[in-house]
């Protein structure tokens, strides 16, 4: 089969794709490599395996992102550059070479000498054993144009299959990456993720592809993947779907919900809901949904002191029967019919937290607003009721 690119939205079955695929791969002898970002979601891709599995297996490799680039494709052939073993990785989330609150550079660390030799000072800590976690996937992509293709051969002739998970996350330098490998790779890898989530990036810079769009165009022109898409939501019911549709309407296909029925325990209460700043403690009373939030700071006025809460970001991954979301003023008009909010933003980071969090509701799902504008919202404004809490 050709390489793929896999659109999984919230709630679609991603992590159980690739699971059950791996599986399958495993017990037909074969090998597997998933490179995922996260250290959370290398547990739970662990975790998964061994629960549909029945035990860990060697044939199942789950690498960080960082790993995967030191361990198969930097450190075999970095002699091609450097003399010295790499040993560890130097992180960091900023330009290693800039001059802080300046735009001034450290002198000596240019890419290049003046002789056109490649500097170690540019992609190495002094010592010359250390990697900027930030570079890395500029020096393989270097170093696979320098050795002819050499790591993906290598990748070829160990794994059978090989997963890029939470592919949205990636930018510049990890395209170009994947571009390299797919030259020898001409099937085996599947990259999955969903575009609408884009809540962390791999590294600093402005190299493109960095936006949605130019990612999905670099998917289609340049790396040619099969794009295939994950529409069924298990999760959250039709409405939310519906709702979270909303947030970047027109770009994606449509969400259907997976969910046949509510179950008996939320039949008093689902949907969406407005719930006003002076309701806020009566409804966590009566329903204890999830809060979620822009800030850790965010509502603290209005919430129990030491109320746990999750900022937008954090919940990423997450599902909850009942949320209660206390948005910022953008998504408040977003929510109240602005479809323009996100229009003057220069990033997508509002708009897509904006989708995370709602697809974290499977039941109920209850925006906070101010009590003078309840009314002026598509949906019912919550109520509180005698019985309410006995119901919940």
């Amino acid at each position: 089969m050709p390489n793929e690119l896999w659109i999984a939205g919230a709630g679609s079955g991603k992590t159980h794709k690739i699971i059950t695929e791996s599986v399958e791969a495993v017990r037909r002898g074969e090998r597997v490599l998933v490179v995922t970002y996260t250290t959370n979601n290398q547990a739970e891709l662990r975790a998964r395996f061994v629960e549909h599995y029945g035990s860990l297996s060697e044939n199942f490799v789950v690498k960080g992102l960082n790993n995967f680039y030191q361990e198969d494709l930097v450190r075999p052939y970095q002699r091609i550059l450097f003399s010295n073993r790499i040993s560890t990785i130097f992180f960091t989330e900023t330009d290693p070479h800039a001059i802080p609150n300046s735009r001034y550079r450290i002198a000596g660390r240019a890419e290049q000498r003046d002789d056109g030799s490649i500097n170690p000072l540019y992609y190495l800590t002094p010592c010359g054993t250390q990697a900027y976690s930030g570079l890395l996937a500029k020096l393989a992509t270097r170093i696979a144009k320098m050795s002819k293709g050499a790591p993906a051969a290598r990748l070829r002739q160990i794994y059978q299959k090989v997963y890029f998970d939470e592919v949205q996350d990636l930018v510049g330098w990890d395209y170009d990456v994947i571009k390299s490998l797919s030259k020898t790779l001409k099937e085996g890898i599947c990259c999955v993720g969903d575009f609408r989530q884009t809540i962390y990036t791999t590294t600093f810079g402005h190299k493109s592809p960095h936006t949605s769009e130019e990612k999905l165009k670099f998917f289609a022109e340049e790396l040619k993947f099969d794009r295939k898409t994950l529409p069924k939501n298990h999760r959250s019911i039709q409405a939310i779907c519906e709702l979270s549709d909303t947030v970047h309407a027109g770009q994606y296909e449509k969400t259907v919900s997976g969910i046949n029925a509510v179950p008996k325990h939320a039949e008093s209460h689902h949907g969406i809901f407005v719930v006003m700043r002076s309701a806020v403690l009566e409804y966590l009373s009566a329903f204890q949904p999830q809060v979620l939030r822009w800030s850790s700071t965010t509502g603290a006025s209005i919430l129990p002191k030491n109320h746990a809460c999750h900022t937008f970001g954090s919940s990423k991954g997450l599902g909850f029967d009942r949320v209660l979301i206390i948005p910022p003023e953008k998504h408040i008009k977003f929510i109240g019919g602005d479809l323009g909010a996100f229009k003057a933003d220069k990033t997508e980071e509002s708009r897509n937290k904006l989708y995370v969090a709602i697809t974290r509701a499977r039941y109920s799902l209850a925006f906070v607003v101010d009590d003078e504008l309840a009314g002026n919202f598509a949906y019912p404004v919550w109520q509180s009721q005698p019985c309410a809490a006995a119901e919940a």
